[in-house]
């Protein structure tokens, strides 16, 4: 969620709620234990200074043919439930996304409607405080990306949003990261453990949940839930495409 304050209460919710509706089966968990194989998923140990916690999302599989965008959105909403529910209220979260391993072949699998969909939810209906975006390990080729991206994100987040050609996220203390990538923390695949130990505790929570979904027949009619989006422009930042892509230069 864009780091605004909280204004219309009943909207978030309500994006919510059709969300889940009309996408429930990225929700739904099939039990087949599919979701989540697809790349890593975890949270560092420590916080930040400012108390913020970090999360990190990498590639498992080099292989575009085996990844299923679909089972990529289930991890990461079921991953977001699960960590939302253990933290609680917290300051503010740190995303660091490794793009080690992932392909052009990757972004010729993601589906757009789900992608607009997704990044609706993300934006206007997910409960935390963004507070930054690391992209490490950056693909020449992150511009076409982007291109698609641009769009469908506000210009807050966009802003949020900080590129590194290496391994290293500048401005975060290195002893926070796991010790796979010269930090104190533990591995990533002791952490991805911890990840598979966390989801399996909620296993019934999640599969319960899938079924809470709103009566839509007692909806009153008004515009379509797509046009939740408006634009990506706001008030404070009014950014081109074009200037945005031209800001996003790599470290």
């Amino acid at each position: 969620m864009i780091p605004r304050v909280i204004n219309n209460i009943p909207q978030l919710v309500e994006i919510g709620e059709i969300f889940v509706l009309q996408v429930w089966v990225f929700f739904a968990s099939s039990g087949k234990g599919r979701e989540g194989k697809e790349g890593y998923l975890v949270r560092l140990p420590k916080t930040t200074p400012e108390g913020y916690r970090i999360l990190m999302y990498a590639v498992r599989d080099n292989d575009p043919t085996k990844m299923n965008f679909a089972d990529c959105i289930k991890g990461f909403c079921m991953y977001n439930d699960c960590i939302l529910s253990e933290d609680g209220l917290q300051e503010g979260y740190i995303v660091i996304f490794d793009m080690k391993g992932v392909q052009l072949g990757h972004l010729a699998r993601v589906s757009l409607p789900a992608l607009r969909c997704f990044l609706l939810y993300i934006q206007e209906a997910h409960p935390c405080r963004l507070k930054s975006i690391h992209v490490l390990n950056t693909a020449s080729w992150i511009h076409h990306i982007m291109r698609l991206v641009v769009p469908l994100v506000k210009s807050e987040i966009l802003s949020l949003v900080n590129f590194h050609k290496g391994s290293t996220p500048e401005g975060l203390p290195m002893e926070l990261l796991p010790v796979n990538m010269g930090g104190e923390a533990p591995h990533i695949e002791e952490l991805d453990r911890e990840t598979k130990s966390m989801i399996h505790k909620y296993h019934e929570w999640l599969i319960e949940t899938a079924q809470f979904k709103s009566d839509e027949s007692k909806r009153p009619k008004k515009q379509g839930w797509w046009g939740f989006f408006g634009s990506n422009k706001t008030n404070d930042v009014d950014l081109d495409e074009k200037t945005i892509l031209k800001n996003l230069q790599i470290d």
